[in-house]
């Protein structure tokens, strides 16, 4: 089962699910594990938990560029990395929810009310350097409707709502399952390392540099619940001091998770070359099929 990181219900209500929360939720479930305290499910069993964003943040920089190795956006290995599964995640939600919203209009069917498609981050691989600059607020994916005209539908359109939104959900799944059995094998790989001793012993020191920035959070669980209220209180002045407290509290535990890391990566991928391989050619095939087909395109956060 898919684990979010624990920010609070406030915050789960702001997550990117597609058209009809709940509905369409198996879509984002595919990027991160569960730890029973969150109501998303599906197929994945990667074990990485994620930063649920909080309200929609203004814009920062993006790239369509594409990785020249794709394996870089399938198996991050870096937090810089997970820019590009970031947005690789997202556009299979965008590319839905354009499908979806599509396939509505063509049966002049109102959308039901949603939350826009946003970038989500990975706190087991955490880009440090991203959330000291930009915070832990969500980020909106270009090209996402925003939903303002949405109005739920009733009788004969609840039933057209539900075929679209099928339909939307094989556009996710088309693009997912080309690298959804891998990526879930690199997750499970490098969930290994939060028991690693190095790993717990940095942790260890992680509480106490949050004390000394003045923020009362004794661990992971206890940061993000502040950073929750934060957030949803509109303290964006006090949500970005928390990102730059974190960002310098996580370093020492990050770096050694980054050198525990990179030997793993190396090994996994010379493991699974053959399936590496053929995402070269599969994945950013698929991709540029999605983008001619619903006029979108790919987009990663930039630093």
């Amino acid at each position: 089962m898919p684990r979010r990181n624990p920010l609070s219900r406030a915050a789960a209500r702001t997550a990117p699910l597609l058209v009809a929360a709940g509905v369409l939720a198996g879509l984002t479930a595919c990027s991160g594990p569960s730890d029973g305290r969150s109501g998303a499910s599906g197929p994945s069993a990667a074990p990485v938990r994620q930063t649920l964003p909080g309200p929609p943040a203004a814009t920062v920089p993006v790239t369509s560029a594409m990785p020249v190795d794709v394996a870089d956006m399938v198996l991050p290995a870096t937090g810089a990395q997970t820019r590009w599964t970031q947005g690789l995640d997202a556009f299979g939600r965008l590319a839905a929810d354009t499908a979806v919203r599509r396939c509505l209009a063509e049966r002049e069917t109102p959308a039901p009310p949603h939350e826009p498609p946003a970038f989500v981050r990975f706190s087991d691989i955490p880009d440090l350097p991203f959330i000291a600059r930009n915070g832990f607020n969500g980020v909106i994916v270009p090209g996402a409707a925003d939903g303002s005209k949405d109005r739920p539908a009733e009788g004969a359109g609840q039933q057209v709502q539900e075929s679209c939104m099928r339909t939307g959900m094989g556009v996710d799944q088309s693009l997912r399952s080309l690298y959804l059995k891998v990526q879930g094998e690199w997750f499970q790989e490098e969930s290994s390392l939060r028991t690693a001793p190095g790993v717990v012993a940095a942790l260890g020191g992680f509480g106490p540099c949050l004390a000394g920035h003045k923020v009362e959070a004794r661990d992971e669980n206890a940061f993000f619940a502040l950073v929750d209220k934060r957030l949803q209180a509109g303290d964006s002045a006090g949500e970005h001091a928390l990102a730059g407290a974190y960002a310098e509290c996580m370093k020492p535990v990050d770096d050694v998770r980054t050198a525990l890391r990179k030997p793993l990566a190396e090994r996994f991928r010379a493991a699974h070359r053959a399936e590496i391989t053929a995402l070269g050619t599969t994945l950013p095939a698929r991709i540029h099929e999605l983008e001619r087909r619903y006029g979108i395109r790919i987009s990663f956060p930039a630093l």
